[in-house]
């Protein structure tokens, strides 16, 4: 004994120094992606990346892929490091497209030792709707992969080390690479501004998710304004050797970590404390309505042109709801819910949109099995009219027209975001720009067939053939008026600013309100066309996310976040003429400074006289009125829907089912320049370029050729995983487990195998599963083989010496799994299985073996399951939400009726967060066995036990015998069920065809919760306090709650003595203790100190030293 445990020990030690165990609950639960279509990838290649499309938009792949080239360097150089592989981007339509996507699927994101992730270079961007923000959402994926590889990856040496060794906070990955990709956002302004408001400030470097990125991109600012560019690489660089990132800041800063942060919430804090000075928070006597869960967004507000009802969206992780509320009676009705909620996905929050026709009729805009649905919704009716627009990938902004027959919305067609004109009565789309830049925001002028909207473009004329740099497009937004009823190709400017200006509203034809970032911080400014001035209307401290405005009542309706809370307020008594001026914000006027200091560069090569000016002007002109239109991509709306709020009649453009058109050619007005009294804009000057090298040519000619393809995308399998675990089974004892993972690089097609050896030799398992998953059902095939040598207990003949059996069970496996939602999938799996058994001779002795041929069983059936996981980890082995399995499964006997036999199961657990990082955990667990030839459970012990210890002997009344202390042969070895944990008590403490059993735990992660920084050591990190109670027991026959059970009434054997007792012992076996839990030599182990009580006697403790997660 003590050799084995001396063994064991080595074993456990030696194990962990070189992988780690990847220790999985025994129950498979998972999460869902469904595929709403099909996927026709293809891809172009460059020099350090291959950029995959489909639906032929290889335009928006070139223009990704030169901009990623473009930028390689910059981020190369900014984090000195540069990627060991070609990076694959794929490249959706959409978020809806990308929420489709399989790669990350049930990605287990707190390892631990022995599971090792190999980093790839693989990366999934969705076309956010804009130009700008593809470019932000193609930078941060990159930037994401590249400091992720830097910290875990690279070579295979860099993967194994790191994933036993490195363990970073979110806000030092996930802030780094949000600041490589962004730099100084007004999002993360805003948020650190807030934050250094309340106690929270001290503890930022604990917060996690989307909150630890900001903090953490707040932190990588604060360094490089003061300490240099150069010291985020050193401090990157130095964290892949010391595996410690407060030692390599006290390396590079020449200040310990404490002293960082120190001064970090010192800078950060006299900004919050200068913009006080001038800023306001919004009335609280104002606030309609606030959230409480930080998941939760509102994403529009609306009110009814009369004013009496206020609309508000609302959007918790992809499950949406709009709510209409009265504002006299406060009475609430929701009107519409859709969606689901994701889980480690990203959400789409800029929806379900939202719009008043009439003050009786809302207008919603929502996605609904991965398409846009157009809803009008009649409150006085409460009937619902949908409409489906398939052809546009993203919607940004729709508004109604005077008299609800028209709607103008900015959505995302073939990759460019434009402006659409569509018709509320019948299904009819006009498009009214075609070019690359950003239109947003559309909103029709009151008793006029203009529209005013916001723009990037750095021109007020639209050019069919207008191809702008994708790279150089700016992220400056303009407002700019379109004449419907105009055929001319001019749009007219109304504000000119270096600043971001849209969501604009028109009182009247002269007067505009809007959201502008003019100062740093989004507030509501007002223009007026004929004065030409714009004045600001509002100085929240607060950028105002969203907003509403009634001119009639003066009702202003805002979304804020005001002290962290994101609330709606409601100001009924707005004033629309009032005036003001704040300072710009740091932030604001470096990037102001920035922009000086490039258009003073730019001042200095200009050449051209005013005369020539003029001229360039009047050339560019001319050529504007010899150029038409394109045509519209998408159907035109008839011209007797037009009247009297859209445009002259044009020639009908009808369409067949595809979208491509004939074009119609516009008339265009004769247009004159009036050179007197001309403004001159900065943007429609071209600079005169410097004459190009030899070199110089050559070297784009040379970049532009390297861009190949476009090839169809194959699938190339590579490893996602190597997994290596101790495991202690409770029949083979000790024994080491090998996993292995390949898939493709959209992880549509998976090959999972892996192999279970005893070091006693006395058997093994293995296992081979591929499974396809491109598609909406998902489908698998699965092989399993286990072998068992088990010596056999002597039989009433006290002579008669143990014989071992070999035990062997080949099953094959298919299985089709139909997805309802994320979370709900339904399962069929239909088997075949082959169980056999032979005697290897008497253990004791040196016989033979029996000369009787091995027992071969065949066996034929399926098994059904329903599996719901609503669970979201958010530590190790710390999980909020729910899940549970429900399964029936049947073995039918093909040579042997008798043989049959049914199981029946339910599993369910919940995390229920009580305060902060500590959670109460519950499960519950239920199963029955039946037919034929009932198996038997085995009730008591924990999962991954060392030391176990197990009960063999036993007989119920109804016959059933404990498998563990049969005499001779027998197969039920194959199909037997441990049930744990049911702690204090030995393997098999109970046994029967039924089994109840209800586990509950509080989880406090100890350290973590008292700590006010970041904890280094992996040790106290993850430790955690426990307190819990088990309760169980496992029958045959008449249940527990019955006194003829047969828990109460069993037969015993001994030898040649039997006895049958009957007694009124208390049926059920429970325990109740403390534990404690935490990271050890790379592996997650468990001691808990039971005390078991037995008919209602407590028992002396029991200390349990157990490997995994969960129960």
């Amino acid at each position: 004994m003590i050799l084995r445990k001396v063994l064991l020990i080595i074993v456990l030690v030696v194990g962990t120094i070189y992988t780690s165990s990847a220790q999985l609950a025994r129950e498979v639960f998972g999460k869902n992606r469904i595929q709403y279509r099909n996927f026709d990838w293809v891809y172009l290649s460059g020099e350090n990346f291959d950029v995959y499309y489909y639906d032929g938009r290889r335009a928006v792949a070139q223009d990704a892929l030169n901009f990623l080239e473009a930028e390689f360097d910059r981020i190369t150089d900014m984090i000195d490091y540069p990627p060991y592989f070609k990076t694959k981007v794929f490249i959706y339509n959409s978020l809806t497209d990308l929420r489709q996507s399989n790669m990350g699927l049930n990605k287990n994101v707190h390892k631990v030792g022995g599971e090792t992730d190999f980093i790839k270079p693989y990366i999934e961007a969705a076309h956010m709707g804009t130009a700008q923000e593809f470019k932000d959402e193609l930078l941060s994926r990159m930037a994401e992969l590249m400091v992720n590889e830097m910290m875990f990856g690279g070579n295979l040496k860099d993967i194994f080390q790191s994933s036993i060794l490195m363990n970073l906070p979110d806000w030092f990955v996930q802030g780094s690479s949000l600041y490589v990709a962004k730099g100084w956002t007004a999002e993360m302004d805003d948020y650190i501004r807030q934050l250094m408001k309340t106690k929270r400030a001290k503890k930022a470097t604990k917060l996690g998710g989307r909150e630890g990125a900001l903090v953490g991109q707040s932190i990588w600012n604060f360094i490089t304004e003061k300490y240099g560019k150069s010291s985020m690489a050193n401090i990157l660089n130095y964290t892949r050797v010391t595996r410690n990132e407060e030692r390599s800041i006290l390396i590079t800063l020449g200040i310990t970590f404490k002293q960082m942060l120190a001064e970090w919430q010192r800078y950060y804090g006299e900004m919050s404390a200068t913009v006080a000075k001038s800023y306001i928070e919004p009335e609280e006597a104002n606030r309609f309505l606030e959230h409480h869960n930080r998941t939760t967004e509102f994403t529009q507000v609306k009110l009814s042109p009369d004013g009496k009802y206020l609309a508000y969206a609302e959007n918790d992780r992809g499950r949406y709801v709009i709510r209409v509320r009265t504002l006299s009676s406060g009475k609430e009705k929701v009107i519409l819910a859709g969606g689901s909620k994701v889980i480690n996905q990203r959400v789409d929050y800029r929806q379900p949109l939202i719009a008043w026709s009439d003050p009786n009729v809302l207008g919603v805009i929502g996605t609904r099995q991965g398409q846009y649905v157009f809803w009008l919704y009649d409150i006085a009716t409460n009937t619902k009219q949908p409409r489906t627009l398939d052809k546009f990938s993203n919607v940004r902004s729709f508004h109604f027209s005077n008299n609800g027959r028209l709607i103008i919305i900015s959505a995302d067609f073939e990759g460019r975001s434009d402006l659409f004109l569509l018709s509320t009565r019948r299904d009819r789309v006009k498009r009214l720009t075609n070019d690359l830049y950003d239109d947003l925001d559309p909103s029709f002028i009151p008793n006029s067939n203009k529209i005013v909207f916001s723009s990037n473009r750095t021109h007020d004329t639209l050019r069919a053939n207008a191809k702008p740099e994708f790279d150089k497009l700016n992220n400056n937004y303009n407002l700019f008026v379109y004449d419907l009823d105009s055929s001319s190709v001019l749009l007219e400017r109304v504000t000119n600013t270096i600043s971001k200006d849209y969501a604009p509203l028109a009182l009247d034809a002269d007067n505009f309100y809007y959201l502008s970032d003019q100062r740093g911080i989004v507030n509501l400014f007002k223009f007026n066309r004929a004065t030409k001035i714009y004045t600001q209307v509002t100085n929240f401290s607060s950028s105002i996310k969203n907003y509403d405005l009634i001119f009639a009542n003066q009702t202003l309706a805002t979304v804020m976040t005001n002290k962290q809370r994101q609330s709606i307020y409601v100001d009924q008594n707005f004033d629309i003429n009032r005036s003001m001026f704040t300072p710009s914000t740091r932030r604001k006027e470096l990037q102001q400074a920035r922009v000086i200091r490039e258009k003073r560069k730019q001042e200095e090569n200009k050449v051209m006289s005013v005369r020539d000016l003029v001229n360039a002007r009047k050339k560019e002109v001319q050529a504007n009125d010899s150029t038409t239109l394109p045509a519209d991509s998408l159907q035109a709306i008839p011209a007797d829907t037009l009247k009297p709020d859209t445009t002259k009649s044009d020639t009908l453009i009808q369409q067949s089912d595809t979208t491509t058109v004939k074009a119609t050619a516009l008339a265009k007005k004769d247009e004159t320049v009036n050179t007197d009294n001309y403004v001159f804009e900065d943007e429609a000057v071209k600079q005169t370029q410097p004459s190009e090298s030899l070199l110089t040519r050559y070297m784009k000619a040379r970049d532009k050729n390297r861009v190949t393809g476009p090839f169809p995308y194959e699938p190339r399998f590579s490893a996602d995983n190597l997994v290596t675990s101790l495991v202690i089974d409770p029949l083979r004892d000790l024994g080491i487990q090998i996993e292995a993972q390949m898939n493709d690089m959209l992880e549509n097609y998976r090959i999972y195998g892996g192999l279970m050896a005893p070091i006693n030799l006395r058997g093994g398992d293995f296992f081979a599963e591929f499974q396809y998953l491109p598609k909406m059902m998902d489908f698998s095939v699965r092989f399993d083989r286990k072998a068992i040598r088990w010596d056999a207990l002597p039989g009433n003949d006290i002579n008669q010496f143990s014989k071992e059996y070999k035990y062997t069970l080949h099953r094959l496996e298919l299985g089709a799994s139909l997805p309802i939602s994320d979370r709900f999938r339904l399962t069929v799996k239909p088997f075949a299985a082959v169980a056999g058994s032979s005697e290897l001779g008497e253990s004791n002795v040196a016989s033979l073996p029996d000369p009787d041929k091995p027992i071969t069983n065949y066996y034929a059936g399926g098994k059904f399951e329903m599996v719901y996981d609503n669970s979201v980890s958010t530590g190790l082995n710390l999980i909020e939400g729910s899940r549970g399995k429900i399964s029936y499964q049947h073995h039918q006997g093909l040579n042997d009726n008798s043989l049959s036999f049914s199981q029946i199961s339910a599993d369910v657990r919940h995390y229920q967060k009580i305060y902060r990082e500590i959670v109460l955990a519950v499960r519950g667990f239920a199963g029955h066995f039946f037919g034929n030839s009932p198996k038997v459970y085995l009730l008591g012990g924990m999962d991954n036990w060392l030391f176990n210890k197990s009960e063999y002997y036993g007989v119920t009344s109804n016959g059933v015998a404990n498998p563990l202390g049969v005499a001779g042969e027998t197969q039920d070895l194959l199909f037997v069920e441990y049930t744990t944990s049911l702690r204090g008590f030995d393997y098999s403490t109970l046994f029967g065809n039924s089994v109840l059993l209800f586990n509950a735990e509080l989880r406090i992660p100890l350290i973590r919760a008292l700590s006010n920084g970041p904890v280094s050591s992996n040790f106290f990190r993850n430790m955690q306090l426990t307190g819990f109670y088990d309760i169980g027991t496992s029958w045959s026959g008449r249940p527990p709650f019955n006194s003829g059970n047969s828990v109460s009434y069993y037969i015993v054997e001994r030898g040649p003595f039997k006895a049958e007792i009957k007694n009124y012992l208390n049926p059920w076996l429970y325990s109740y203790g403390v534990g404690l839990r935490s990271m050890m030599l790379g592996y997650y182990v468990k001691f808990d100190l039971a005390w078991p009580v037995e008919n209602y006697k407590v028992q002396d403790p029991r200390l349990h030293v157990t490997l995994g997660f969960d129960f």
